[in-house]
């Protein structure tokens, strides 16, 4: 027995070199699209960009202001660590980005297997709006972050470890920081309400514990509330002046298609002239993801997707401070769903031909690579280039700096 573990170990490198090296391309090549030029691709920078610096500029600042924390804290870290300037809050970005990548993948492994996992995080992480969101410097990249929290919920689910459980309490405490999030952690505290209860019988002193870190971490948040009651509306998804009327809410409750699909409003920081989100294989993939789903209704990823597209959606017509972000890695994950449906499907007809079946995976290959190379050509090569981008991307960084302080 020995023996062959000792055999099976040496023969470990020669039998696995090529699945670690399609890894290493892998995260390698997506780790390029998130850092590759990031302080260069526009001639300068962005008011939001300056915005979310200031933000940063000072833990007080942070505390008083807490709106975006986690982001707003992470950039101050980098700060502190010698990125003295706008490039900071690109970088933060870029940080959130690569971690809501990765969780992605986890997620979408978990659900659907490693294929579909990776050419899904391929499509996601180097399409042209997951770019723009995650290699601008301002919080907007925060809307990500709901992937984390339901990926830490089904983490716990599924080991029901105090680990997890901590990690739910930190997460849902950080993300009510950022606007419309609070809807989500209340809907799924109420959804999963007996779990919960089951919780706080088996892990007594876990949950006081991550109870009161909870409070203690949601402290500065009531304090800025007391402060400034408008920030309530702000951090419940509406707008910060006013409330929404309903002619506005169906038009960008309408928006949330036609941006994915046909034309997207004129947004030249975040996106190239009126194109359309999605590209036709993007398109395609979706309307068999969403096939997929239907056929699944019963299954809780179904309901929590359903949740998350329709509640992002209607907190997208509020038309406050969330954006569309909010629920681009669900509607990437129907696509992956999309392309593992495909792939499967070419599999079953051809069980057994596996030349039939690399003819297969050779074409679904090369239209993932024709979508990456499309959306890698909208922001590294057209968008930089637009008139109108140029316009908003001003501020040069040696007229911006921000001092170390407390």
């Amino acid at each position: 027995m020995r023996l062959k573990k000792m055999l099976r170990l040496r023969s470990l490198p020669v039998t696995a070199w090529q699945p670690l090296l399609l890894y290493a391309v892998f995260v390698a090549g997506l780790g390029a699209l998130l850092w590759f030029s990031l302080g260069l691709n526009t001639t300068g920078y962005s008011a939001s960009e300056v915005q979310a610096l200031q933000a940063s500029s000072s833990w007080h600042t942070i505390f008083t202001h807490p709106l975006n924390a986690p982001f707003t804290i992470i950039t101050r870290l980098l700060l502190y660590a010698g990125h003295n300037g706008l490039l900071a809050t690109r970088l933060s970005a870029s940080l959130l980005g690569a971690a809501t990548l990765t969780v992605f993948y986890l997620l979408v492994r978990h659900w659907h297997g490693e294929r579909t996992a990776v050419f899904g995080t391929l499509l996601f992480g180097a399409s042209a709006w997951f770019l723009h969101v995650a290699r601008l410097g301002s919080p907007s990249v925060l809307l990500f972050s709901l992937l984390l929290l339901i990926a830490a919920m089904i983490w716990h689910k599924h080991t029901n470890s105090s680990l997890s459980l901590l990690t739910c309490f930190v997460l849902g405490a950080l993300l009510l920081y950022v606007p419309g999030m609070i809807w989500f952690i209340v809907l799924g505290a109420l959804w999963k309400w007996r779990t919960v209860d089951r919780m706080f019988k088996k892990h007594l002193w876990v949950v006081s514990g991550g109870a009161l870190l909870f409070a203690l971490a949601l402290a500065p948040l009531g304090l800025a509330i007391y402060h400034d009651t408008s920030l309530a509306k702000v951090i419940a998804g509406l707008p910060a002046q006013g409330w929404p009327m309903p002619d506005a809410v169906m038009h960008h409750l309408l928006n949330v298609p036609l941006s994915l699909l046909l034309r997207s409003p004129l947004d030249p920081e975040h996106w190239l002239s009126h194109l359309a989100i999605l590209d036709y294989f993007g398109m395609a993939m979706l309307a068999l993801g969403a096939y997929v789903y239907a056929k699944h209704l019963k299954l809780d990823r179904t309901r929590l997707l359903v949740i998350a597209l329709v509640l992002g959606t209607l907190l997208v017509g509020l038309g406050g401070a969330v954006t569309i972000s909010i629920i681009m890695p669900f509607v990437y994950i129907l696509i992956a769903a999309g392309v593992g449906f495909m792939l499967e499907r070419w599999y079953v007809v051809f069980p057994r031909n596996t030349i039939a079946q690399g003819v297969g995976l050779a074409l679904i290959s090369l239209a993932v690579v024709a979508s990456v190379g499309y959306s890698a050509r909208h922001y590294f090569v057209a968008w930089p280039e637009a008139g109108a981008t140029r316009q908003i991307f001003t501020v040069q960084p040696a007229t911006v700096s921000v001092k170390i302080g407390r």
